[in-house]
C-alpha cells in the first residue's frame, strides 16, 4: 500500500494542484494539519482535502481559525488566520471542528500515529532535526509516526519503524517555491520513502494575498 503524507497546506491551492497528480498515485492520503493560514485559497484547499484525504489532524493555524489568533503572533500568521476565519464556508468550519489533535490506527498491517507538532504537544511542539525529543519517538509503539509543523523534511528510520516530517506542501522552508510531500510504501520490509516535490506558481498565491491587504512580509517563504 502506498500512503501519501501531506502537511502544512496553508491555503495554497496552487501548490496542491501542482503536486496532486503525484498524490493521486497513492492508495491513501493522510494530512498532518495546518490546512489554513498564511494564504488565501481557503475554500478551494478545504474542498480538495475533504475530497482526497482519509485521515487528518488539526494544526495550530487551524486551531487559531476556530478559536482566535494570539496577539503575539507575527503579521503573516494573523493575516492568514483572520482571512480564513471570515472566508471559510460554514460546512468547512463544522468539519474542521471535528478534527482530532492526534490520529492513530493501522494501514496494511502497519500501526501509525499522525500529529501536527509532536505526540506530547500536538499543537505547540516543533520537532526540528536537532530536537533531542526525536530520539524519544522510538519509545512509542508505532511503525510509522508522522509529524509536521516545521515545514522541513525530517526522516529517521530503521528496519522496524519510520519517523517522518514530509515537509510542507504550501510553504516549504527547505525547498523554496516547491510543494513538498512524501509517499510511504507500507508493504515493503523497510517501508520505503519517496519524496514528492513539484514547482508551483508562487506569484498567483502572492497576488491573491496582496489583493487582500497582505504586506511584503507575506513573500518571506515564497520568493526564492
Amino acid at each position: 500500500m502506498k500512503v501519501a503524507i501531506i502537511s502544512d497546506l496553508h491555503a495554497n491551492h496552487e501548490a496542491l494542484k501542482a503536486i496532486s497528480d503525484d498524490i493521486a498515485q497513492a492508495d491513501v492520503v493522510v494530512c498532518l494539519g495546518d490546512l489554513l493560514g498564511y494564504y488565501c485559497q481557503v475554500n478551494e484547499t478545504m474542498d480538495w482535502v475533504r475530497q482526497h484525504v482519509t485521515h487528518c489532524v488539526l494544526g495550530n493555524h487551524d486551531h487559531f481559525v476556530l478559536h482566535g489568533c494570539p496577539e503575539h503572533e507575527p503579521p503573516a500568521v494573523r493575516f492568514g488566520v483572520e482571512f480564513a476565519a471570515k472566508t471559510l464556508a460554514a460546512d468547512h468550519v463544522s468539519w474542521l471542528r471535528r478534527l482530532p489533535l492526534t490520529c492513530e490506527g493501522r494501514l496494511d498491517g502497519r500501526s501509525f500515529l499522525l500529529v501536527h507538532g509532536s505526540p506530547w504537544d500536538p499543537l505547540g511542539d516543533y520537532l526540528y532535526e536537532n530536537n533531542p525529543r526525536l530520539t524519544e519517538l522510538v519509545h512509542l509503539n508505532f511503525d510509522l509516526i508522522a509529524f509536521g509543523q516545521t515545514h522541513r523534511f525530517v526522516h529517521r528510520c530503521d528496519e522496524k519503524r519510520v519517523h517522518l516530517n514530509p515537509g510542507a506542501v504550501g510553504q516549504s522552508r527547505d525547498r523554496d517555491t516547491l510543494a513538498c510531500a512524501c509517499a510511504v510504501m507500507l508493504d515493503t520490509r523497510t517501508m520505503e520513502i519517496q519524496r514528492l516535490i513539484r514547482k508551483f506558481d508562487a506569484q498567483v498565491v502572492l497576488r491573491l494575498a496582496h489583493a487582500q491587504g497582505a504586506g511584503p512580509w507575506i513573500e518571506k517563504y515564497l520568493v526564492a
